[in-house]
């Protein structure tokens, strides 16, 4: 595994390292792709049937298209960023590497590990997509200023304490 593991066994990935950095992206990427919870639509008895009445057919089917390649994206860089990207615990470029006192090894072909390691991202992928959706199902939806609280109370003031303390971390480690 190219990013390391810690204790010989726990993959390091991004989401040990910065947990409030996934809550963030997972919530802003959620708000961003514009679904229940965070789809906001305003007057609905005035606007009829909303985007029906002017996209039908093909057009429509693109319309919807884009929201869930929008979810898709987000599970993507979730993936990318905090989850290893397509890498699998243990899985090295000649194959698998167990820890413990034995320390376990299975070759594999180079072309196997590389099918792993695509379909770990693929899996991976879903995962989120799904657990997006999930969201999707059990929250309601949230009003305008619910939604303005969560962003200017709860995210910044906590993406700026997060980018602060990472700094200091980093500075922390850099000096030794």
């Amino acid at each position: 595994m190219q990013g390391g593991v810690w204790f010989g066994w726990l993959p390091r990935w991004g989401i040990l390292l910065q947990p409030a950095s996934f809550l963030m992206l997972l919530i802003a990427g959620m708000a961003e792709s514009k679904r229940v919870p965070f789809d906001l639509p305003e007057g609905e008895s005035e606007l009829v049937a909303g985007y029906f009445t002017e996209y039908s057919g093909g057009k429509q089917a693109v319309f919807m298209m884009t929201d869930f390649a929008e979810v898709v994206l987000v599970a993507v860089l979730i993936t990318l960023f905090f989850f290893g990207g397509w890498q699998v615990p243990f899985l090295y470029r000649d194959g698998f590497h167990f820890p413990g006192p034995h320390g376990a090894f299975l070759a594999l072909p180079n072309l196997v590990v590389a099918i792993l390691e695509v379909i770990s991202f693929w899996v991976k992928v879903v995962i989120f997509c799904w657990f997006q959706i999930l969201i999707r199902w059990t929250m309601p939806r949230m009003r305008y200023d619910q939604l303005m609280r969560l962003g200017w109370k709860g995210l910044v003031p906590i993406g700026l304490l997060n980018l602060l303390v990472t700094a200091f971390v980093v500075v922390a480690i850099g000096a030794k």
